[in-house]
């Protein structure tokens, strides 16, 4: 007979038999008691022992802050496990629940969480984003593939991405700014052109400004020319003109 291949589920079945742990779903994680089988955990729910846990969590009122905090155990111990065993890479959910399992025989059990199966489990550490879930080709929701997101990783590349957004508007809005001063310098000087234009009046051409005073003009004339006596005031002034 040929030896299981590593990592099928025969190979994980053995393990478990191996390391002395029986099928999960018998085992009390209150009572932190193994049963073998169907019948044997049937028995257990019924005994004194385990009634009377029951119902003293009952009356203190908590019994579901125990399975808050089985939930929270059992959340925090998956994730670590699968940081330092797998990092972020891709791993098939099964096998790594097997991983989970055979890594402390006394592990919060699944049974004792708010979670009703591996995979309503898997399904809500994606919603939360604190891993990414890959569902495979044909389409089988109980063959889930994780891979674990570093909350560390995605901060810094929101950061970063944040960064590169606030420096392109921020050089965005300064473009736009300058644009809108050039328009506004242009729209200015185009009111000064029009304004200085409308001031301006041409001078007409070929005429002489009005306040320009008038040129005298002597003219003698030849042989016409007469000595005359200079008048005094003194003198006899009677004689006439000579011919």
């Amino acid at each position: 007979m040929g030896r299981a291949d590593f990592g099928s589920a025969k190979y994980q079945s053995k393990q478990l038999k191996a390391s002395g742990l029986q099928k999960l779903k018998y085992y009390c994680q209150l009572c932190q008691k193994q049963c073998r089988d169907a019948n044997g955990f049937k028995n257990h729910l019924l005994s004194p022992s385990h009634l009377g846990r029951i119902s003293n969590l009952s009356a203190d009122g908590h019994g579901n802050s125990v399975v808050e905090e089985y939930s929270s155990t059992f959340e925090k111990e998956f994730l670590r496990l699968l940081k330092i065993n797998h990092g972020t890479k891709k791993i098939n959910a099964n096998k790594f629940y097997q991983e989970y399992i055979l890594n402390d025989k006394n592990h919060v059990h699944m049974n004792a969480t708010k979670w009703l199966s591996l995979t309503s489990f898997i399904k809500y550490l994606g919603r939360l984003g604190k891993v990414r879930v890959e569902v495979p080709d044909e389409d089988d929701e109980f063959n889930l593939v994780i891979r674990l997101v570093d909350s560390s990783t995605e901060l810094k590349a929101r950061n970063k991405e944040k960064i590169r957004r606030t420096d392109e508007e921020m050089a965005l809005k300064f473009i736009n700014n300058q644009v809108a001063k050039g328009q506004e310098l242009a729209a200015k000087s185009e009111v000064e052109k029009g304004a200085m234009s409308e001031q301006v009046v041409e001078k007409p051409k070929n005429t002489e400004s009005s306040d320009q005073k008038p040129t005298k003009v002597l003219v003698v004339l030849k042989g016409l020319s007469s000595k005359r006596k200079k008048l005094s005031a003194f003198a006899d002034n009677s004689e006439s003109e000579e011919d």
